[in-house]
């Protein structure tokens, strides 16, 4: 029988027994390298309609061509967003790159083998913090990462300064469940994170001046399989099912 990949429900990350480096660490990184060197091949092909838009994260490319249609222009905040998985996605997506601006927050490890990675690459920047030195923001995209953070209302309420004219939710551990920390098992790693009651997550968006205006079920792959969370070993209230997708936009009158 397979390890279960969460185990436990508590009240806040300071009971949760975490060890290990988990998304700092070397395994999580070759596997990010793996993961966005495939990308790349996939972004190199020469083709009209590229197959790295072919992703099940395909709301941000396509909310992406919509705000550069509109105003000729995109710059992206992408919380959490790795060795930026989601970039080649975006830039296959739109018509041409010309004003395209993608900027990354991660784990200072995670950035150091972005800039690497990305060494020619002068649209994607990589930031251990949020950044100061850029304070504008078209869209946030906050993919599968809220839920490692501890303070996750003060990183939500920071984000939402920047007033972004979106804030996309992809692969968020929110439903119609209370919230609670729990433990998650990866490579030997044990981290503490959230599963969120939803409209707790949606109140905390809309009472920084944003409406939620879609919202739909995310269709994970976990073990390679494509279902609900694997929860079996949590009592039927706390599991999740599957992820979800929310998407908000700046109210006028801010």
């Amino acid at each position: 029988m397979n390890r279960p990949i969460w185990q436990g429900v508590y009240k806040d990350f300071s009971e949760v027994p975490a060890e290990g480096p988990g998304h700092s660490g070397e395994q999580w990184i070759k596997n990010s390298l793996k993961k966005i060197d495939q990308l790349r091949k996939l972004a190199d092909q020469p083709k009209t309609v590229p197959l790295v838009t072919a992703y099940r994260e395909s709301l941000l490319p396509l909310l992406s061509s919509l705000v550069y249609a509109e105003t000729g222009r995109v710059r992206i905040l992408d919380f959490g967003g790795g060795l930026g998985f989601t970039y080649y996605q975006v830039a296959g997506g739109l018509p041409d790159t010309a004003h395209l601006e993608f900027h990354i927050i991660e784990m200072g490890e995670v950035c150091e083998a972005g800039k690497v990675f990305f060494q020619n690459e002068p649209k994607i920047f990589f930031h251990a913090e949020l950044p100061t030195e850029v304070n504008e923001f078209d869209i946030v995209h906050i993919g599968s990462s809220l839920q490692y953070v501890e303070d996750w209302r003060n990183v939500m309420a920071s984000l939402c300064g920047y007033q972004p004219g979106y804030i996309l939710f992809t692969d968020l551990p929110a439903g119609d469940i209370r919230t609670y920390a729990s433990s998650q098992y990866y490579y030997g790693s044990k981290m503490p994170c959230w599963f969120f009651n939803v409209a707790e997550v949606i109140g905390a968006v809309c009472e920084n001046g944003y409406g939620l205006i879609f919202k739909a079920s995310y269709m994970s792959r976990i073990l390679n399989e494509e279902q609900p969370y694997p929860q079996a070993n949590f009592s039927e209230e706390y599991r999740l099912g599957y992820p979800g997708i929310l998407l908000f936009k700046r109210k006028e009158d801010r």
